[in-house]
């Protein structure tokens, strides 16, 4: 894997932020098997199933929740997963180098949802490569991703292996 740093020289137009649904689901995908391949550890409870985008007439609330809602067998302790894939960071509009991977109203709807549910929430981040094997990997607490657009210093701080199976350890996904 090279240094995220290094990653930082290829900055891409803002247009390829928001990168197209099926490649989100293909993320959403691989996330979920770095959960099921690990045997009887992780259950997926939840899983949004996106249905607003089939039926375009009508607002789906499910769909409004984070991707995935994943109980850690042993203890019975239940998280949520918000899974987002991206091509390359962009320099804002004060022209820093930021990924965005999000917008405030869902920031707070992932809130509430942790909130009524008593659960923490992650944002799984997969950035550059290809969605089912992304370059990069961040497990990012909702609590750490405050803001739509991330600096790279939260991102660094949140890096994991892309093709590591995750583990749940006092109540953290790494």
């Amino acid at each position: 894997m090279k240094p995220f740093i290094d990653f930082l020289k290829f900055l891409f137009d803002q247009n390829d932020v928001n990168d197209d649904l099926e490649t989100g689901h293909e993320f959403e995908q691989y996330v979920a098997e770095l959960f099921t391949d690990q045997g009887n550890y992780f259950s997926i409870l939840e899983w949004t199933p996106d249905n607003s985008i089939k039926h375009k007439n009508f607002r789906v609330e499910s769909n409004q929740n984070p991707d995935l809602v994943i109980q850690y067998n042993p203890t019975k302790e239940k998280f949520a997963v918000e899974c987002k894939f991206r091509s390359g960071l962009y320099k804002n509009k004060m022209n820093q180098v930021v990924l965005k991977w999000s917008y405030s109203e869902q920031i707070k709807r992932y809130k509430q949802f942790s909130q009524e549910r008593k659960i923490p929430v992650f944002i799984v981040i997969g950035l550059g490569g290809e969605p089912d094997e992304p370059e990069y990997m961040f497990c990012i607490p909702l609590e750490e991703a405050k803001y739509p657009e991330l600096f790279t210093s939260i991102l660094e701080k949140f890096e994991r292996p892309s093709d590591r199976n995750f583990f749940w350890k006092n109540r953290k996904l790494h």
